[in-house]
């Protein structure tokens, strides 16, 4: 009987290292991938979302009678005012105001362009005083918004104003921490806008900046510059208090509302002497 072949034996080898490696390092990038998405999601972070925010809105211009005002609006100090919606749902980064103005000359507007940047954590965020102006023209505003990721917002929609000359710091009877408020009861001040003026706001506050009066007076003369108003003796006024009163001019009324005026600083009365 002849005996059995021998036969090689067979030597197992070790799997590939670098195979090893490689599928070592793939799941330690998947757990790595994993747990930064889990963190993502729990600290509510968006990174480098497409999606756009929503247009800003603008605050609806108040009525002539209401106060405190709110919406688009002459400012005391010659500039327009400029007011909208914070977005609390979005991560606005920063507005983007544009601007034009109407040429009435070539009847026509001239073409946006950026005047402010407004940061929205930049307190008070969602205002602006536009004080590069001049009278007698109308601007033109629109906002964009911009996101933490870089993307912009539609743009809003547009509203104008236009600012006349106001009643002027010295233009206004009586005046002064220490003028006193004459026995007929009677606020005095002289305007040298009056042909396109429809009516005037006038308002007094206490010195706690308490509405006292706010009242809307039509205009009753067009030859002089000067206008006047008695309180009525209905109101009460407290012996040696101080007051403060204000005269805000309305002019091109679209839906109730004033397109055009203008809005004198503060001046103040001393009742009793």
């Amino acid at each position: 009987m002849s005996p059995e072949p021998i036969l090689p034996s067979v030597k197992s080898y070790p799997k590939s290292t670098d195979t090893k490696w490689a599928r070592m390092g793939y799941w330690l990038l998947s757990l790595l991938i994993f747990n930064l998405s889990f963190l993502i999601s729990a600290c509510g972070l968006d990174i480098e979302d497409p999606t756009p925010p929503s247009p800003p809105v603008w605050v609806q211009k108040s009525l002539p009678e209401e106060w405190p005002e709110r919406g688009i609006d002459a400012h005391e100090t010659g500039g327009i005012f400029l007011e909208w919606h914070e977005s609390l749902e979005e991560n606005i980064f920063v507005y983007h105001l544009y601007r034009a103005a109407r040429n009435d000359v070539a009847n026509s507007i001239s073409e946006y362009q950026e005047i402010a940047i407004i940061e929205k954590y930049n307190s008070p965020g969602i205002e602006y005083i536009d004080q590069d102006i001049h009278t007698n023209t109308r601007y033109f505003y629109k906002l964009q918004a911009e996101d933490e990721s870089g993307n912009f917002s539609d743009s809003s929609a547009t509203i104008s104003y236009m600012v006349f000359s106001s009643a002027g710091f010295f233009r206004m009877e009586p005046n002064g921490l220490t003028d006193g408020f004459i026995e007929n009861r009677t606020l005095k001040w002289w305007s040298s806008y009056t042909l396109g003026i429809e009516d005037y706001i006038l308002t007094v506050l206490t010195t706690h900046n308490e509405i006292l009066i706010r009242v809307r007076i039509q205009p009753t003369n067009y030859v002089s510059e000067s206008e006047e108003w008695q309180i009525p003796y209905e109101v009460d006024l407290v012996f040696g208090e101080q007051y403060l009163w204000r005269i805000d001019m309305g002019a091109r009324y679209e839906n109730g509302v004033e397109t055009a005026g203008s809005e004198s600083p503060w001046a103040s009365f001393l009742v009793g002497l």
